[in-house]
């Protein structure tokens, strides 16, 4: 019954969200509502849940003086900061957004510029020319930054411009738009086998 009950109300709610598409009836569309109004009250309930969780895997690790824990003091600190302000004051110019705009965005930007240097050390391992595809990969590179940065348009005003815009308009769009496709089946198929019942994952077996 454990594992029954899950999978008949995932069946029955998973036909009845797919028939949305197909039956144009208000109130099909309106219980589709209803329970999509559920699931953002249940998703709010699951950040709260995640918010106790990590109360609760960090505080006796700061207790007991584990490796890093003095990083585990700024996140609680941080977190029980933010709820704070956000409940106190929210309106514009409030502490809410002091804080938000002249803290939190800084650290997102240091922490990303940070990054930039992971990604160019990647980037020089990937472009490579070992075989034809990263050769290829190489040439569209060198040739979309050529396109961008003043050096191309000083060698040339128009051809590495025009031709950085060829690339990603169809060339880059066109690989784009097929894993966009192939994701999208896969999401579908991985739907159906969830509807179905061959996809029991969710209920914590293979």
């Amino acid at each position: 019954m454990r594992t029954t009950l899950p999978l008949l109300i995932t069946f029955v709610l998973g036909v009845f969200f797919v028939a949305e598409f197909f039956i144009p009836h208000a109130g099909i569309h309106g219980t589709v509502s209803l329970l999509q109004e559920w699931g953002a009250v249940l998703a709010a309930s699951a950040f709260i849940l995640g918010g106790v969780n990590v109360i609760q895997v960090n505080i006796p690790k700061i207790a007991r003086r584990e490796k890093d824990w003095l990083y585990k003091v700024v996140l609680i600190v941080s977190a029980f900061t933010m709820i704070v302000a956000g409940i106190i004051n929210r309106e514009e110019g409030g502490l809410y957004n002091y804080v938000y705009t002249y803290v939190y965005t800084p650290s997102s930007a240091t922490m990303f510029a940070l990054l930039s240097f992971f990604i160019a050390s990647a980037a020089f391992r990937a472009f490579r020319a070992r075989n034809a595809e990263a050769t290829l990969m190489l040439v569209a590179a060198i040739v979309v930054m050529l396109g961008v940065i003043p050096l191309g348009e000083w060698l040339h005003p128009t051809f590495f411009p025009l031709l950085k815009d060829w690339i990603l308009e169809y060339a880059n769009n066109a690989g784009r738009r097929a894993i966009l496709i192939g994701a999208a089946l896969g999401a579908v198929a991985t739907g159906l086998r969830v509807i179905l019942g061959l996809e029991r994952s969710h209920l914590g077996s293979d």
